[in-house]
């Protein structure tokens, strides 16, 4: 699940800016290339991270999620792609689709931009694996800030938008990258397989939480 499905699954438990944000964050500390230590954060920021991993491991064994990955992937590997390539935008592009599918539905709450507004408050209750540890603190409220300003989660709406992002995070993982000449086929993808995230939103989101209610 992506930092905005994270954000909108602990809204419908707390409105609390500190628990939102503490959601999206470990999405945060991977987008700004640091590691956190888990269990160390304390109060409704802490337990918003801790929330944040069991809502992952509920979104990632749902069989909706499992289904949609697999179509996603057969589809992208007869558009030849490549096999990475077919792998990773199968299980990202199908959350970032995702989130379109909530902005349209939901909306961007205020309290989703209240809590990146609110990192700099949070920040000293991380900790960061490895030596630099105000560096990774430096670089995971960049994100927060970048955030803020970004045209994000908007943008989730727009198959081209989310299909442009895919192929720009992959290209930084040579193993994963779309094939040469094939983006306009991860473009044709993310249009065409839109409307099939958006069908089964309410029956993801119903066995998340379920699986979240018995974890």
């Amino acid at each position: 699940m992506n930092f905005f499905g994270h954000a909108c699954v602990a809204l419908e438990r707390r409105a609390d800016a500190g628990w939102v944000l503490g959601a999206m964050t470990p999405d945060f500390a991977t987008m700004g290339g640091v590691r956190l230590v888990r269990g160390e954060s304390s109060g409704s920021f802490g337990e918003g991270v801790a929330f944040h991993h069991a809502t992952d491991e509920a979104f990632h064994g749902a069989p909706t999620f499992l289904a949609l990955m697999r179509e996603a992937r057969i589809e992208l590997q007869a558009r030849e792609v490549g096999t990475g390539a077919s792998l990773g935008i199968s299980h990202v592009g199908v959350e970032l689709l995702l989130d379109g599918c909530l902005v349209e539905r939901l909306g961007v709450p205020g309290l989703y931009r209240e809590a990146l507004r609110s990192a700099e408050r949070h920040a000293d209750e991380l900790r960061f694996r490895g030596d630099d540890e105000p560096a990774a603190r430096a670089r995971w409220l960049e994100v927060c800030q970048r955030l803020q300003d970004a045209p994000v989660p908007e943008c989730y709406t727009d198959p081209d938008f989310v299909a442009a992002r895919l192929v720009e995070i992959l290209a930084r993982r040579p193993r994963l990258s779309v094939e040469p000449g094939r983006e306009q086929e991860v473009h044709a993808w993310a249009t065409s397989y839109r409307p099939r995230v958006a069908e089964e939103v309410d029956a993801l989101l119903a066995e998340v939480e379920q699986r979240l209610a018995e974890l």
